[in-house]
């Protein structure tokens, strides 16, 4: 740091202060020369001066350094016209020793010398003055002078002295302090390449650890693995908290806000804590209904200011739990979203709360931990909560637990509520919670106020008994739809609760472990127990008629690339559901020669198919400009569903991205992005469910699970038969190109063909059969060699046997391959218009909430 930066931050208030000493100077010097008669236009000049000097230090006109000299100047003449006069002569030397050590205050040594110049250059004209007067230098007159001589001499050696030592100990300060500033800076930078460092393997291990686990048919061998995979994913954890305070620390850290739905930030939330909640500890999540659906801030913040204040609660409870209390107060920027976390903890006294935002703090940093934890958890939160522009504040008493509360803003995008049910006036819910078996008086409080607000959110009667006795008088006089059931409260009456399964919707809340019966009927919802999973099971248990807003793109011309011909008839079923004419072509020449022909408005593109795939068929299709369709867009419909998936396909051209299986509520987000706001319509309707046909028992004795083969084709049970029928046609070619395949070693074909074995096999809800084409495919990527004959034996077998279940169930004749009873027809032109659906208007009203009984 060079002098003139070291004098300007030690001594900048040193302006100021000589402003001051000269203004006071001024005014006595003005007002001693009206007394005395002195002369009247020096007076003038004087004035000007002081408020030359006011106007330079105010406007901040010339340079710091040049404005002191200014001043210093101005001050040093203002000296020398006081001490021109016979009266002050031998006041000089204590005005100006006095002057002197004002100017100690600059650190400018040549100040010092300036008033020595002044004072010697002043007494020497005064002195000879007095000469020409004849006065008399008698002893004690030039003693006077000598020693006033001497008295600013020493004042100036004096003064130069300190300002030696004063800047010789400053410049040591600023080298302490660039060294500990570049230690601080090398030691966030190290700690940052080291966690980037240490994340690249313990992602292998992860991932590696979750690949063998699927392999695995050990119990105790698949338990160790867990293990290691559970203590990679805390080790990521962690590394995670190193970066996050990191970015914090060195203030690089920056919000990228987005909108988002609560409940979908605490169902990610929940997974991410349940392999590190002690299971004899309660989580209980309270969510306020008047919370608005969807908000903007940074998600990723939230989740891990939610996360930090949970697992603190978590760690420092023995007995009890920890109670999670979400509300909102509105604003007119939108609302603050109000987090209140309290467990009922060790707690901590009152030095402890003082020190707690320090980073790498610990409560119980002592021997005898009662946690991990790198100690970077409450600042961490403390900086999130400040970058999102919140507050936060903690309450703590040594053995009465902490609570802490966090203020976030947030821009409110849709405001309406966050709970929401398709049929709540057909719903009756029972609940046999016994909530006294919990020792701690707060869980019981904390359980009775979630209910409440479940039961007021939803909008929905619910009747709440604590023992198997009144849950039959319940039974016999009320008629439920719905039964949650406590994992101890199950098991004290096993039998009578297993009966009732059979006639009415029952859910366990349980631990994870928690195992049902073999042939149980009950579903188990895993804890917490909080009102998000209670609306899914809710709105998907209902089979009555459902009301919702139907997305329609009527007459939108779709273009749909893919080289699976089931695929296309997935994907052909469900745009036309939304009155899309749809085009398919198996491969990305086609899918150009096709452009070249016919004008689409969106192009639906694969990923992973033979010759050409499907960025190289984009990169084409967007650098051509010959063809009709170079200005339209293109969606990726890919199975790819890393995480770096979307950044890749949207980065190689593409305007959006959907993952296989289709989920419609990304896939309408995307259309809505992609597409002209006047092709989107919206339509009230009512759809009425039906009972499955008797043919998916015999596929559920071969693993096929009709329900999730349901959900794949969206609930349209034409479209999945014909999906079943579709796969034993395809099975022979398929069968004999696999085992050509493997026979001549041609991986990369396998490869394709397994994988598209794979998705068709979820498709149509055989979950096994994908896995294990899953292994297929994975081991096809790596070499022939590492492709065993067993597991290629065990593929055709599980994919022969499949085709037979489906063969039985519809009675399909072995040549033809058609089921003799129905008439056949290409099912994939069908009218949407055919589904039992209908325009309707319905209202809620709030009388129909309900209580506890």
């Amino acid at each position: 740091m060079g002098k003139d930066v070291e004098k300007s931050n030690l001594f900048e208030t040193s302006h100021i202060m000589i402003l001051i000493a000269y203004s006071i100077l001024s005014v006595t010097l003005i007002a001693e020369s009206f007394l005395m008669q002195w002369e009247k236009w020096a007076l003038i000049l004087i004035a000007v001066g002081v408020l030359l000097s006011w106007w330079l230090h105010i406007r901040q006109y010339l340079s710091d350094s040049n404005r002191l000299w200014v001043y210093s100047l101005l001050m040093m003449a203002t000296f020398f016209f006081y001490g021109t006069h016979d009266t002050s002569t031998f006041d000089l030397a204590i005005v100006m020793a006095i002057a002197i050590m004002l100017f100690i205050m600059t650190g400018i040594k040549k100040l010092i010398y300036l008033c020595q110049f002044t004072y010697y250059l002043t007494m020497a004209y005064e002195l000879i003055n007095m000469a020409k007067n004849g006065y008399t230098f008698d002893g004690l007159v030039i003693s006077r002078t000598i020693l006033h001589l001497v008295i600013v001499l020493m004042a100036g050696w004096l003064a130069r002295v300190i300002i030696d030592k004063w800047l010789s100990m400053f410049r040591e300060s600023n080298r302490e302090i660039e060294f500990l500033t570049e230690a601080t800076t090398r030691l966030d930078d190290f700690l940052a390449n080291v966690s980037h460092e240490i994340r690249t393997p313990i992602n292998a291990v992860v991932g590696l650890t979750g690949v063998c686990i699927e392999r695995e048919t050990d119990p105790e061998k698949s338990s160790d693995l867990n293990s290691i995979r559970e203590a990679g994913k805390r080790v990521a954890e962690q590394v995670n908290d190193i970066l996050d305070y990191s970015e914090i620390d060195r203030r690089i850290l920056v919000r990228n806000d987005e909108d988002y739905m609560l409940d979908s930030v605490l169902h990610d939330l929940v997974v991410q804590l349940r392999p590190y909640k002690n299971p004899n500890l309660e989580l209980i999540i309270d969510v306020d209904p008047s919370i608005p659906t969807t908000m903007n801030t940074d998600i990723s913040k939230l989740k891990r200011i939610l996360w930090h204040l949970i697992m603190n609660g978590l760690k420092y409870t023995n007995e009890g739990g920890v109670y999670v209390r979400i509300t909102s107060i509105e604003e007119e920027y939108g609302i603050n979203l109000n987090i209140e976390v309290t467990d009922t903890g060790v707690g901590m006294t009152k030095e402890e709360l003082e020190r707690v935002t320090e980073r790498f703090y610990q409560a119980d940093s002592g021997r005898a931990r009662m946690g991990g934890g790198l100690g970077l958890g409450i600042p961490i939160v403390t900086g999130f909560v400040a970058a999102l522009s919140g507050f936060m504040t903690i309450d703590s008493k040594p053995g009465q637990g902490t609570t802490v509360r966090v203020s976030i803003p947030q821009k409110v995008i849709d405001e309406k509520s966050c709970m929401s049910l398709k049929n709540r006036e057909k719903l009756c819910l029972g609940a046999y919670l016994h909530f006294d078996k919990y020792t701690n008086p707060h869980v019981r409080e904390y359980y009775n106020r979630m209910v409440g607000n479940i039961v007021r959110g939803l909008g929905v009667q619910m009747h709440r008994v604590d023992n198997a006795e009144s849950l039959r008088r319940l039974v016999s006089s009320v008629r439920l739809t719905h039964l949650f059931i406590a994992e101890e409260e199950y098991l004290s009456a096993p039998d009578y609760i297993e009966q009732l399964a059979k006639e009415i919707s029952v859910v366990i809340v349980a631990n994870g472990d928690f195992k049902l019966p073999p042939g149980s009927g009950v579903k188990v919802m895993t804890k917490p127990f909080y009102c998000f999973p209670v609306a899914v099971i809710l709105n998907r248990d209902t089979n009555e008629e459902e009301t919702g807003m139907k997305m329609l793109c009527p007459g939108i011309e779709a273009l749909v690339v893919d080289d699976e011909p089931m695929n296309l008839i997935v994907a052909k079923g469900i745009f036309k559901r939304y009155e899309m004419n749809v085009t398919t072509v198996a491969s990305g020449q086609e899918a150009i020669d096709m452009c070249h022909k016919k004008r689409f408005d969106i192009i639906f593109m694969d990923h992973m198919m033979p010759g050409m795939d499907g960025v190289e068929a984009v990169q084409r299709l967007k650098s051509d400009r010959t063809h009709l369709c170079f200005d339209v867009p293109i969606v990726a419909l890919t199975a790819n569903a890393v995480s770096t998936a979307r950044e890749m396909f949207m980065a190689a051209g593409f305007d959006g991205f959907i993952s296989k299986p289709i989920e419609l509520s990304e896939m309408e987000r995307v259309l809505k992005k992609v597409l002209p706001k006047n092709a989107v319509l919206f339509e009230e309707v009512r759809v009425m469910k039906e009972e499955p046909t008797g043919v998916y028992g015999t596929l559920k004795k071969a693993g096929i699970n009709h329900s999730l083969g349901l959900q794949y084709s969206q609930g349209d049970e034409e479209l999945y038969n014909t999906l079943l029928k579709q796969f034993v046609r395809e099975a022979p070619g398929k069968e004999d190109n696999l085992n050509k395949y493997f026979a001549e070693g041609d991986n990369r074909n396998y490869e394709i063909l397994v994988h598209a074995i794979k998705s068709n096999s979820r498709m149509i809800g055989n979950t096994s059969l994908s896995e294990k084409a899953k292994k297929l495919e994975d081991l096809a990527k790596a070499g022939s060699d590492n492709i065993a004959v067993g597991l290629h034996r065990e593929l055709i077998e599980m994919f022969d046997s499949t085709v037979d279940a489906i063969k039985d169930a519809f009675e399909m004749d072995e040549e033809t391959q058609e089921a003799p009873k129905e008439e056949k027809k290409d099912v994939i032109e069908f009218n949407p218009t055919e589904h039992k659906e209908a325009p309707v208007v319905f209202e809620f009203t709030p009388g129909e909430l309900g209580g506890d009984e």
